[in-house]
């Protein structure tokens, strides 16, 4: 029934049943698109969740194939000098460097890009970051060069094991923030206050944000 049609005639009783039927179903439509919505937002939100978890995994791996390379060189040593027969200064010493290694790798934090975007119209951008390795505090945010400025910051921040965060600046200079370069310098801790030094750069013309300096300072 065309609602909208002009007619001399009233309007039947059936008319009225249709008319009215078609008006209970709106809410039920839109309740299915609600839900439908909610699907879409809970599907993504698990995939973030198995991206998180696969990134941990990954980092667990990468942390495990380099302890398994320092036992390695424990057993070298071991089989390659009579460090236990003849008090071997220089066995003992890199002994000790190993295992120094190793205790610093079992609280290493790895603190990854796994994406970038902007939005042209306001000039704001955004860095998404996950800690694939063990928690890290976050000391300092420091843009060391590029037209932008830093906000919402939140330092200091203890940055869990799987956990993500982000950290958003906006363009301040003529540029379109797509084009803009910038380099920003965190710093954080670990567990065991081994202090790291992590360098992210932005070379404008659409390239993607990435990590190009990762290291431990004195």
């Amino acid at each position: 029934m065309d609602l909208f049609s002009l007619s001399n005639d009233p309007p039947k009783i059936t008319d009225w049943i249709s008319a009215a039927t078609s008006i209970i179903g709106v809410p039920f439509v839109i309740y299915s698109l609600v839900k439908l919505i909610k699907k879409d937002k809970d599907k993504e939100a698990q995939i973030s969740k198995l991206a998180s978890i696969a990134g941990v995994l990954e980092g667990q791996t990468e942390a495990m194939l380099k302890q398994n390379e320092l036992i390695a060189q424990q057993v070298d040593i071991f089989r390659n000098t009579s460090i236990l027969k003849d008090n071997n200064v220089e066995g003992v010493a890199q002994l000790r460097d190993i295992e120094e290694k190793r205790l610093r790798l079992s609280v290493r934090p790895q603190i990854r890009i796994i994406g970038s975007g902007y939005k042209g119209y306001s000039g704001e951008f955004d860095i998404h970051l996950l800690n694939k390795g063990e928690v890290a505090y976050l000391d300092e945010i420091v843009l060391i060069e590029g037209e932008v400025v830093l906000h919402s910051l939140s330092i200091p921040w203890e940055f869990e094991k799987g956990a993500e965060r982000y950290i958003f600046g906006r363009s301040n200079g003529k540029l379109h923030i797509k084009d803009t370069s910038y380099k920003i310098e965190v710093f954080y801790h670990d567990a065991l206050n081994n202090r790291y030094q992590l360098v992210i750069e932005h070379k404008g013309t659409n390239q993607h944000a990435k990590i190009v300096c990762d290291e431990a300072i004195q």
